[in-house]
């Protein structure tokens, strides 16, 4: 099996979404649902990842179109990743998303984008790469702990928190004396 990685194009943004859509649904997450149609999605990625000022990169896996998917597709997989800053370690990647069509789990791919992520990473002078992961996902788990990650969780107590939607509001309307 062949396949290259390589930073998505706007030409692949159709692509992105259904990876999207179908990963939301795996990763029993209804947040892109419940969030808003996948239209106004794509276009708020479109917007982000393709601007003046990107705000987000995505890489994407595809394969030759005689390998592709059972469904006929050639992108089988993506990682979106972003820029960020830590007040102890400076300049680190925060990878969003990884994704890879279970028809092609196995061969690397995921490691791939992986690692090209992580080439970016040392590229801009960043200390780490940073990801989120549910805590039932064991196969990711035991794919990241291969490649040498960290559970930050277990070994430092660090709990993920995120405000959102009303509380949001609620919190930028306050006032402070």
């Amino acid at each position: 099996m062949s396949y290259v990685v390589r930073p998505w194009a706007l030409r692949d943004l159709k692509d992105v979404m259904r990876l999207i859509r179908v990963s939301s649904g795996w990763k029993r997450n209804r947040t892109l649902r419940e969030w808003s149609c996948p239209g106004v999605v794509a276009t708020v990625l479109r917007e982000d990842g393709f601007g003046m000022d990107p705000k987000f990169g995505c890489l994407v896996a595809e394969v030759p179109p005689d390998q592709r998917s059972k469904d006929g597709h050639t992108v089988v997989g993506y990682q979106f990743h972003y820029f960020s800053y830590c007040t102890w370690k400076g300049r680190i990647v925060f990878g969003e998303d990884l994704y890879v069509m279970p028809e092609f789990r196995g061969k690397g791919i995921g490691t791939s984008l992986l690692s090209q992520v992580a080439k970016l990473a040392l590229a801009h002078g960043c200390s780490q790469f940073r990801f989120v992961l549910a805590n039932w996902n064991q196969p990711a788990m035991a794919l990241y702990e291969k490649l040498g990650a960290i559970n930050v969780t277990a070994r430092d107590n660090w709990v993920v928190w995120h405000i959102e939607g009303r509380a949001m509001q609620e919190l930028a309307e306050r006032v402070t004396q």
